[in-house]
């Protein structure tokens, strides 16, 4: 079983549980809707993605946010059950509520998304060193 951690809600001070981690499945459950519509093209025996083609539909975005809550949550006030018995509890939540449990829950997977330093590419590298540069000359 999963590690979990407890938070409590500002308003109503319900004890949410959530994982500590984001599970593969709920990984590609997140992705799904992002490279639903993308195609690939095989050239020389590598797959090429249509870089034109960046635009996704809202309704892809909100599926893709509420997958995110729904593979985290262990637990709704003591309350354990399918995820999208969770998940509709977690909607039935005051709106403040909500937005806080989506903060701590982002926290844990956008932390997850990072790539250790030794295994990221020299591109990636410089993408990441390029970002600070120019947010740190818009300051």
């Amino acid at each position: 079983m999963r590690e979990t951690k407890k938070i409590i809600l500002p308003e109503s001070n319900i004890v949410i549980e959530i994982y500590t981690y984001l599970s593969q499945k709920g990984y590609e459950a997140i992705r799904k809707p992002f490279i639903r519509e993308k195609r690939v093209t095989f050239i020389e025996g590598k797959g090429v993605v249509n870089k034109e083609d960046q635009s996704i539909s809202m309704e892809d975005i909100i599926e893709a946010n509420n997958a995110n809550i729904k593979y985290m949550l262990y637990s709704i006030d003591g309350i354990t059950g399918t995820i999208d018995k969770l998940f509709d509890m977690a909607q039935d939540l005051s709106k403040k509520d909500y937005a806080f449990l989506v903060e701590e829950i982002n926290k844990v997977t956008k932390e997850d998304d990072k790539i250790p330093e030794e295994e990221k590419t020299e591109e990636q590298k410089s993408e990441e060193l390029k970002k600070k540069l120019d947010e740190q000359t818009q300051q």
